[in-house]
């Protein structure tokens, strides 16, 4: 009884530090367990040329002058690193920057053409 109480402790210790494993933020979606991580970037820039650099990774890839394929994962082809990474690049687009910068814009320009 004493070695059950040890271990379900161990069990309890253990998923603490799984729910609190810092980057990775968890969400439950229905049936499904949705994690999700993040970097951080200083400004705009920072992630334009965050996103030009995982293309300039698959225009390298593609072009077939290197395989960027670890030999450990043997399953893993070009084309299926290209296609995650490209997921990646998606995700990353600042889609709701931009939407707000068109606001901006759109509220800018109806300022001045009223003050004409």
């Amino acid at each position: 009884m004493k070695e059950k109480k040890k271990y379900n402790k161990k069990l309890k210790d253990i998923k603490k530090h799984i729910e609190n494993l810092p980057g990775v933020n968890t969400e439950a979606h229905g049936n499904r367990t949705r994690k999700t991580i993040g970097f951080e970037v200083f400004d705009n820039e920072d992630i334009t040329s965050s996103i030009s650099a995982l293309l300039e990774v698959c225009y390298y890839a593609l072009d077939g002058n290197g395989t960027f394929v670890y030999p450990k994962h043997s399953n893993k082809t070009p084309v299926s690193s290209v296609t995650k990474i490209l997921e990646i690049v998606i995700d990353l687009l600042p889609h709701d920057q931009m939407f707000c910068l068109d606001k901006i814009s759109e509220i800018l320009s109806e300022q001045g053409l009223k003050k004409k």
